[in-house]
């Protein structure tokens, strides 16, 4: 996993999201050989009442919530799938990211849309960048939406949202300052934030 993916993955675990990276899309060639076309670098899913909470003792008065980012989490009614490309240079969404195989590949591995609106919701997605599904549809209301990350100013473009890294590395920053006392006993393991962490320990 390269850096970027790294520090994105550590971006969207902050903000509840549980996330599956480089996610391989395998097709059958016309010879009958199964290859890897590419992959998802990262695709990940948040339900609408996620949060980290920790305990502060009895009731929940002193409880702590730690803050997630507007920018990211938009909508806490909703299911939010994201399905990302993670770039160090000019954020975008490659072609082979919009392809049916790859959008396929992703809807099937979260389970969110049914298999009837499934080409419906591929095209929405090639065309639009997002797509919603209601309850009826989905079973509880779901947002898909097409994110990119990298260089350049955080918005939204053409067909897809772009979050800009310098915005992922300032976030995870502000949170580890943030809650440096609630993380401190914490092992964090081989994550970018547990380094991060780490080198704030060493101060």
């Amino acid at each position: 996993m390269n850096a970027g993916v790294r520090l994105v993955q550590t971006y969207l675990h902050l903000n509840g999201y549980f996330s599956v990276a480089e996610l391989p899309v395998i097709r059958q060639s016309r010879g009958g050989e199964y290859r890897e076309v590419t992959d998802l670098d990262l695709l990940a899913l948040r339900y609408p009442r996620a949060e980290y909470v920790v305990p502060g003792g009895p009731g929940t008065r002193g409880d702590l919530r730690t803050r997630t980012d507007s920018l990211l989490v938009q909508n806490r009614e909703l299911v939010d799938v994201i399905i990302a490309e993670v770039k160090e240079g000019k954020a975008r969404i490659n072609d082979t990211l919009r392809s049916r195989e790859a959008l396929q590949t992703a809807l099937r591995r979260v389970g969110c849309c049914p298999e009837s609106i499934l080409d419906e919701t591929v095209e929405e997605l090639r065309r639009a960048g997002t797509s919603e599904l209601t309850a009826e549809e989905a079973g509880i209301p779901t947002r898909i939406r097409l994110v990119a990350f990298g260089a350049g100013a955080s918005g939204a473009r053409e067909g897809f949202e772009v979050i800009s890294l310098k915005h992922v590395a300032r976030f995870i920053e502000e949170h580890l300052d943030r809650y440096h006392d609630v993380l401190n006993p914490a092992d964090l393991g081989g994550t970018a934030l547990g380094l991060l962490h780490l080198l704030r320990k060493l101060k």
